[in-house]
C-alpha cells in the first residue's frame, strides 16, 4: 500500500486558507479565535487522513479491460494474485472499522449535546444508519443488556426486577448492542 500524501496535506493547506479568509470575511478583520475554530476540523481531517493513508485525491481509474474478439476463450495465465483482489477484504474491514469509530464519536457527542437541535439532527442520523437508542424503562431487569446503576424499593412484589428509569440510554446497530443502557432497578422492598 502506498501512502499518497500530497492529497491530504494540499487538502489541509488549502482548508487552512479558506479559513484564514473565513475568519477575515466574517469578522471584518483578522480575529486568530475565529480562525483556530474554523481550522480545528481542517487540522483533524488531515491528521486523521495522514495517519490511515487517505487522499482526498480521486483514486487512479482501473486499467480499462482490452477489446474482446472473435476467438475463442482462453484461460488466463496462473500466477500471482493481482494485488487489488487482494485489498479488497481489508479496504471492508477498514470500512465497518471506521464506521464503528465514527458512531461511536457520534453518540459521545449526543450524550454530551445540550442543544435540543443538534441531539435532534444526530437522533435522525443514527435512525438513517441503523442505530437505535435503548430505553429500558418498565422491563424486566436482564444483565445481558442492562447494567445496573442503582436499585431502589419496590412498592408491591410485582415490581421486583422490574426497571424503574433509564439513567443512561444504550444504543443498538443493527442489532448488535453498542452500549449497555445503565437503569435504576426496583428491588424487594426492604423489611426492619
Amino acid at each position: 500500500m502506498t501512502n499518497r500524501f500530497g492529497g491530504p496535506l494540499v487538502g489541509a493547506l488549502v482548508g487552512l486558507a479558506a479559513a484564514g479568509l473565513g475568519s477575515v470575511f466574517l469578522t471584518g478583520g483578522f480575529d486568530p479565535v475565529t480562525l483556530a475554530v474554523a481550522a480545528g476540523s481542517v487540522l483533524v481531517t488531515a491528521v486523521v487522513a495522514v495517519l490511515t493513508g487517505r487522499s482526498i485525491a480521486p483514486a487512479p481509474a482501473p486499467p480499462a479491460a482490452p477489446p474482446v474478439s472473435g476467438a475463442p476463450f482462453t484461460p488466463a495465465p496462473s500466477g500471482p494474485i493481482p494485488v487489488q483482489q487482494l485489498q479488497e477484504p481489508a479496504r471492508a474491514a477498514q470500512a465497518v472499522s471506521d464506521r464503528n469509530a465514527l458512531v461511536e464519536a457520534c453518540i459521545w457527542m449526543r450524550d454530551r449535546a445540550t442543544s435540543p437541535a443538534l441531539a435532534q439532527h444526530l437522533d435522525g442520523a443514527f435512525a438513517r444508519v441503523g442505530v437505535s437508542q435503548v430505553d429500558a424503562t418498565g422491563q424486566r431487569f436482564d444483565p445481558a443488556v442492562h447494567e445496573a446503576g442503582s436499585t431502589i424499593a419496590a412498592g408491591s412484589p410485582a415490581e421486583d426486577g422490574i426497571i424503574a428509569r433509564t439513567e443512561q440510554i444504550g444504543y443498538t446497530d443493527r442489532g448488535r448492542l453498542l452500549r449497555h443502557p445503565i437503569v435504576t432497578v426496583y428491588r424487594g422492598q426492604v423489611r426492619a
